[in-house]
């Protein structure tokens, strides 16, 4: 059966604060992050030496000087994720890839972030939407399951589309969370997943 699947990118599939921290490195000297499980905050003044002053300066680098920011990241998942993507295109999942990226220099944020998942996962049937509200995306796409590593995000669509199954990718800068969703009685629609790979093994069960 054809269901809709809503994906996160940044934090998910791509190693968005190795390149940030790349980039912060290059301007000011700051320590370069390579590694996920050493992100402790979502706010870099909250847990790096960057500042949120140098944060946007960060930005505004990136936005004008970085050609192509999206295109060049490193992915967080093995080759065998991609492929299971793949596996989901073929048995008629529908892939929507959900994401507040925004234009950079080079290319449009469409066409890197399009271009990114095509040369990693080999799949062509998938749509790239770029938004703040990813509750109306979702509800709009009629997604049955959704992943995000942002537990703002998992509540705004757990709210938008109470029918859609909401999960939390758990890591370092988010398990703050873990207690609110295991004791909630709300938001029934939500639960926690520890890798991409058990995300996939929900959709493929339906």
């Amino acid at each position: 059966m054809n269901k809709v699947v809503a994906l996160d990118i940044d934090g998910v599939f791509s190693n968005f604060h190795f390149s940030f921290s790349e980039v912060a490195n290059h301007l000011f000297g700051t320590p370069i992050v390579e590694d996920i499980k050493d992100v402790k905050a979502y706010r870099w003044e909250d847990w790096h030496p960057l500042t949120k002053k140098q944060c946007n300066k960060v930005w505004d680098y990136i936005d004008t000087e970085v050609v192509n920011f999206w295109l060049s990241a490193r992915p967080l998942v093995s080759s065998s994720i991609f492929k299971r993507l793949k596996g989901l295109e073929l048995s008629n999942h529908s892939l929507y890839f959900v994401t507040t990226r925004q234009n950079t220099a080079g290319a449009s944020v469409l066409h890197q972030t399009t271009q990114w998942i095509k040369n990693l996962a080999g799949i062509d049937n998938f749509s790239v939407i770029s938004t703040r509200n990813k509750g109306k995306i979702v509800e709009g796409i009629d997604a049955k399951f959704f992943i995000d590593d942002m537990p703002e995000n998992i509540i705004e669509v757990a709210n938008a589309v109470p029918n859609c199954m909401c999960y939390l990718l758990v890591r370092s800068y988010n398990n703050y969370f873990i207690d609110f969703i295991t004791k909630s009685h709300k938001y029934k629609n939500v639960d926690l997943v520890y890798s991409v790979d058990e995300f996939i093994d929900i959709v493929e069960r339906g």
